[in-house]
């Protein structure tokens, strides 16, 4: 995967595209520099190399500030996205069903069906082509967000398309057994329904969030792995303390991508993992206040630009606050974006938004945010926003 987005890079340079057109793509390079510069300091030579993944991050951004500046570009590519997603739920039913194992095979790790690093989890929670239970959750929770957006906006004869589909994609959620994944879904559709103005919507998803992690508390066999609920409390909760004393070790720089795994007995007295279980504590120890103060900086800038999008009221501005959501959501337990496949997902729906607003300020304007208008109802769904409108 890193490959192509070196590739990427190296076109871009050598077109002369390679200056960050926002604030988002200028701050993945402020965060390959400062990782790389933290991997030095801690002479940690996989930190070092693990730093180049900002390096590509920042080449998949450039190409979407230049190429997927409107709504027609983005819903293109996320509808090939959402195809391409159900073939994977398709693997994962048959994994479900035992039809595929994790006996090795050179196809099964060409598909991700097996990977080189074992995971005891993968023999009771399916990974679809994920190779991982949790990875593949975060993944089909975007895209039953994705799968909503365009179910609401098709016509009749593409509704039912779209209504299998993300009855498919919840099956396999729910199949792969991650709960952190299941709540940061509901916290996307929330905010997708507040932000689309589907205020009776909105309460009764508001109430079923509520009600779901009352149930899960109070009866937590009635879940998926319920019965690990008490157990997998106690586990984040210890790797949450090691991760925060390591931490306050070296509060400025970290550790370095990769020094949570390499970290030493006497400084982490833990099971062995590669990051917190959490998006911002990982964040912190893998690179200090210096990048938890970029991302801050980075994730402050996108949701400038999400409100202006919304008063200029762009449609895809639901579905895009509602991905963040969903990152976040499921990150307060996980750190899903650390893996090459959800990192990319998640670079590129925070691109969306940097090219969509960069976008304000051509001579078109909104003009280009035409179509469906979640904003409108049905009375907009073939309706114009117009370049001379006002929605202040």
């Amino acid at each position: 995967m890193f490959i192509p987005q070196l590739v990427l890079l190296y076109q871009l340079i050598s077109r002369k595209e390679w200056i960050p057109k926002s604030s988002w793509t200028a701050g993945l390079g402020l965060l390959f520099f400062w990782s790389f510069f933290v991997g030095i300091i801690n002479t940690q030579v996989f930190s070092v190399l693990s730093s180049l993944m900002f390096l590509g991050y920042f080449s998949v951004s450039s190409f979407i500030d230049r190429n997927c500046s409107t709504v027609e570009q983005i819903e293109e590519l996320l509808r090939y996205i959402f195809l391409l997603t159900l073939g994977s739920a398709l693997f994962g039913l048959l994994e479900n069903m035992g039809l595929i194992s994790h006996a090795p095979a050179w196809w099964k790790y060409l598909f991700g069906f097996v990977t080189l690093v074992e995971n005891e989890e993968n023999l009771f929670r399916i990974t679809g082509t994920f190779g991982n239970p949790n990875l593949a959750a975060s993944w089909y929770a975007v895209m039953i967000l994705v799968g909503y957006y365009f179910y609401q906006k098709s016509g009749k004869q593409e509704k039912p398309w779209f209504f299998w589909g993300i009855l498919l994609l919840v099956a396999v959620l729910v199949m792969t057994g991650s709960r952190g994944a299941l709540i940061g879904l509901l916290m996307g559709l929330v905010v997708y329904d507040l932000l689309a103005g589907n205020t009776f919507q909105m309460v009764i998803r508001l109430l079923v969030f509520v009600s779901i992690f009352a149930f899960l508390f109070s009866f937590p066999e009635l879940f998926p792995r319920g019965d690990l609920l008490s157990s997998t409390i106690d586990l984040r909760w210890a790797i949450w303390e090691n991760c925060f004393n390591m931490f306050l070790k070296k509060p400025l720089t970290g550790w370095g991508i990769m020094g949570i795994y390499f970290a030493d007995n006497n400084v982490y007295q833990y099971l062995r993992v590669l990051h917190a279980h959490n998006m911002l504590i990982s964040l912190a120890v893998m690179l200090g206040l210096g990048g938890i103060l970029i991302f801050v900086w980075m994730e402050g800038k996108l949701l400038q630009n999400l409100w202006l999008l919304f008063r200029d009221k762009c449609p895809l501005v639901p579905l895009l606050a509602g991905v963040q959501t969903v990152f976040f959501g499921h990150g307060i337990f996980d750190f899903t974006i650390m893996a090459p496949q959800i990192g990319l997902l998640f670079i590129a729906f925070s691109s969306f938004i940097s090219a969509l607003s960069c976008s304000r300020d051509t001579p078109e304007g909104p003009s280009r945010w035409y179509g469906w208008n979640p904003f409108q109802g049905s009375e907009g769904r073939n309706s114009r926003v117009k370049a001379n409108d006002k929605f202040d």
